[in-house]
């Protein structure tokens, strides 16, 4: 265990603070930490258990950055008054506290605004997603001036909806990675759709980083999100994934990262396998491939989701 890295980022002003109370004090923020997040991931996977009357499977993984007590990574999945789904996956600048302080702003933003916006549907009957998303984060920024903070947080807003059996995603995607899509059409044949990249007629389009940092330096176009739609059928699988997965890299070679080729291969290899399966593997994998915990440098998130098949 690093307590170096704990005992700097938890000890207080207290000379008298031992080193048994700071290990015991790590010992309960530890234990917080984990229970907040179990119950975050029961919660989406209840959520997704009636999604549009349908069951999706989802698998979630989550580990912290080696020796962080708290993480800037977040996920949540939103049901918004007009039968549509928001599902939002961010990535915070930094780790441990600074990052979930972080976080917790921009969960109030979206709490602020989602209020305001079923209050405009309740009056008007509509919902538009690109103001909801400028709202969110005008609040967000607003918040994180008054905090005089300089960090900032990547974040994609995905709006989910069902026509006809298939899923219909509008991306604003605000600097963070766009998820894969696996693609079934029987059981040993898929097409793999990496967002990230421009192909198959996709074009992969994002705003800025969401901060006052950003804000000052861009001014009025510090707003501006593209929109980018990607049609989901039943029987494909969705990954959304931070950063912290794709540039985990060995011993001294930051050069030789994990990367998107190695996440798009297991998703191939494992197409048959539930979810949580998939994404034990692919954390399996990544720690396989940095040698130690001591590696992992950042936080890693994944959730990976299943959407019912038809025709398998």
């Amino acid at each position: 265990m690093a307590w170096e890295y704990i005992y700097e980022n938890i000890k207080d002003s207290s000379p008298n603070r031992t080193v048994d109370e700071i290990i015991k004090r790590y010992d309960i923020l530890v234990s917080e930490a984990n229970t907040i997040r179990e119950k975050d991931k029961e919660l989406i996977k209840n959520l997704f258990s009636d999604f549009y009357n349908k069951k999706l499977e989802v698998g979630i993984g989550f580990q912290r950055a080696y020796g962080a007590v708290l993480s800037g990574d977040y996920f949540d999945l939103i049901a918004l008054p007009d039968g549509s789904y928001l599902f939002v996956f961010a990535d915070i600048s930094g780790h441990g506290l600074p990052a979930y302080t972080t976080l917790v702003r921009l969960r109030s933003a979206i709490t602020m605004s989602i209020n305001e916006i079923n209050n405009i549907y309740c009056r008007a009957g509509t919902l538009d997603p690109a103001f909801l998303v400028k709202d969110i984060t005008k609040k967000f920024t607003d918040i994180m001036d008054d905090a005089n903070s300089h960090d900032f947080a990547c974040v994609n807003f995905t709006f989910i909806y069902n026509i006809d059996d298939r899923f219909h995603l509008k991306f604003f995607n605000r600097s963070m990675l766009f998820p894969i899509v696996i693609r079934k059409y029987d059981r040993s044949l898929v097409a793999v759709y990496n967002l990230n990249m421009e192909e198959k007629g996709w074009k992969p389009g994002k705003g800025f980083l969401v901060g006052s940092d950003v804000k000052r330096l861009l001014n009025d176009s510090y707003y501006e999100t593209p929109c980018c739609e990607f049609v989901l059928y039943e029987g494909d699988s969705i990954l959304f994934f931070s950063d912290g997965i794709i540039e985990a890299y060995a011993d001294n070679d930051p050069e030789n990262e994990f990367g998107q080729g190695r996440i798009e291969n297991i998703l191939i290899d494992n197409i048959n396998r539930p979810p949580q399966e998939v994404i034990d593997i692919l954390f399996n994998a990544v720690y396989t491939f940095i040698n130690t915990p001591q590696n992992q440098k950042d936080d890693m998130t994944a959730v990976l989701i299943d959407f019912p098949s038809v025709r398998l």
